[in-house]
């Protein structure tokens, strides 16, 4: 599985500005549960750090840049900068009270300044105590982005399934020695590093989308090192999410918008998107998509039809575009296309233009190395390309297509950028394995999880998942978000009175 940005884009964490019960709650909290102070940067170590470049939003921000190794276990293959912005707390007359450190997914987002304005907002109710610590991940932003080739423009997300599992497989080669050197693990191992540089003893991770796959890793690799974990939109490590609880939950969250909004039947919805489908699988369609001055010709088939439908669900809830796609099923049911053209052209430029903010923000290059390294995959890469697909096509097979109903399963497990396939053209990288040995346990610390009842990306049944991976965590659906419930005053509020309180 793979997130991207424009499912967890930007993260819009609501300012807490507007939400006085938040900062209230928060301050309660934080009062009873704080009598052993947990350690944050001292104002010695603060005053060593430079102030940030362009990061006017965040003024009082002080940054720095550690040369770490590509991969620790080899260190003669060199080195690579990992930069990250510290924003003190402004009570520094008294203990810090810990280090939030947040993640906005991807993989392959920047969090200094595509998230990090953002984020300050959000945690600024805590912030006289505590410190705000924000740390690009190896290979984008700030920290020696990576961008290949083969990946360097968005042309991929108007090709067809198989052209883009080629351009997938030329970048890892194009990436050679280092296509091994930008896992989670990896990114864990240089939060770390940062963490001890700042001579923190705790720390407080949020991890969104992506990174709820992030924090474990990094709990499971430096356990003492944790206070608390939030996770929202959450899916666990070891466990393949694409498959029949992400469909349940798109046909869960359709019905839950229609009932909602008393402007749809769910059942009929779903029906006419299954007759879509099928029409779709005998006579696809073509649709012209202009970006950038360049017209595309994608083919509107059953493929790109399941890929449109799920993403208006994969995202923040859009009440707008989900009725809309309500319309162009009963419309492309009765033959009439073009509002569904008109839903593919808008996904695709919007999902274009976040592919093409620059490897200051967004990497596609990282966040394939990072989903070609970590996830499961039903194929070896130390087999040939035959072998692998009959493996890969073996194991899809035992899919029942009254699961993945309204949609064929091949089209779901396939679909843009949660295809389980996407990798099958990756080079061999015998290092490639998950971040997490399965049968791990992770260390017992407070853990929140938070989902969107309308999610279908990470969906309530992979966020129970997640929270099981821990000892004691506690498992929260918030109504009516979608993915991910930390844009939602309701998921701040949960978030910033679990770190003050130190639990939930």
């Amino acid at each position: 599985m793979k997130t991207t940005i424009f499912a967890t884009a930007l993260v819009t964490l609501t300012s807490v500005a507007s939400l006085g019960i938040v900062a209230t709650g928060a301050g309660a909290a934080g009062s009873a549960a704080s009598t052993r102070p947990v350690m944050s940067a001292s104002a010695t170590t603060i005053a060593t750090l430079a102030p940030c470049k362009d990061l006017p939003a965040l003024p009082t921000a002080r940054c720095g840049v550690l040369k770490l190794p590509l991969d620790r276990s080899r260190p003669e293959k060199g080195s690579t900068a990992v930069a990250f912005a510290l924003v003190p707390r402004t009570d520094l007359s008294k203990p810090g009270l810990g280090t939030i450190v947040p993640n906005p997914g991807g993989p392959g987002a920047s969090v200094i300044d595509l998230s990090g304005e953002l984020f300050g907002q959000a945690f600024a109710a805590l912030g006289d105590r505590r410190d705000l610590l924000l740390i690009d991940p190896r290979g984008v932003g700030r920290s020696g982005p990576i961008t290949c080739p083969a990946l360097a423009t968005a042309d991929r997300l108007f090709s067809g399934l198989q052209r883009q599992r080629q351009l997938i497989g030329e970048c890892g080669r194009q990436l050679g020695k280092r296509v091994g050197d930008y896992g989670t693990a990896a990114f864990a191992d240089d939060i770390d590093a940062v963490r001890a540089r700042l001579g923190v003893d705790q720390l407080d991770l949020v991890g969104v989308s992506y990174s709820t796959y992030l924090m474990p890793v990094y709990a499971h690799r430096h356990p003492k090192h944790v206070r608390t974990v939030t996770l929202a939109g959450a899916y666990a490590v070891n466990i393949d999410a694409v498959g029949k609880n992400d469909v349940a939950a798109f046909r869960r969250a359709v019905k839950l918008v229609c009932e909602r909004t008393q402007k749809c039947s769910g059942d009929k919805v779903l029906a006419d998107l299954g007759v879509l489908a099928a029409r779709l699988r005998k006579h696809p369609d073509r649709v012209d998509v202009t970006y950038e001055g360049v017209t595309h010709r994608v083919v509107l088939d059953e493929w790109r039809m399941t890929s449109t439908a799920a993403s208006v669900y994969q995202s923040q809830p859009d009440t707008e575009t989900q009725l809309a796609l309500a319309s162009a099923a009963a419309a492309g049911r009765h033959g009439n296309l073009e509002p569904f053209r008109a839903l593919v052209r808008e996904g695709l430029t919007a999902t274009a233009g976040n592919l093409s903010l620059g490897s200051a923000l967004y990497s596609d290059t990282l966040a394939w190395a990072a989903t070609c390294h970590d996830y499961p995959r039903a194929f070896d890469y130390d087999d040939r390309q035959r072998t692998r697909l009959r493996d890969y096509e073996r194991a899809q097979s035992h899919w029942k297509t009254a699961d993945f109903f309204p949609f064929n399963p091949k089209a779901w497990v396939t679909r843009a950028d949660y295809d389980t396939g996407a990798c099958l053209a990756w080079p061999n990288d015998p290092t490639a394995t998950s971040p997490l040995p399965k049968g791990a346990r992770l260390p017992d610390v407070p853990v929140l999880v938070l989902s969107g009842d309308l999610d279908a990306n990470t969906s309530s049944a992979s966020g129970r998942q997640a929270a099981a991976q821990f000892p004691h965590a506690t498992f929260k659906e918030i109504k009516n978000a979608g993915h991910t419930p930390a844009s939602t005053p309701e998921g701040v509020g949960e978030i910033l009175a679990f770190i003050a309180a130190g639990r939930a």
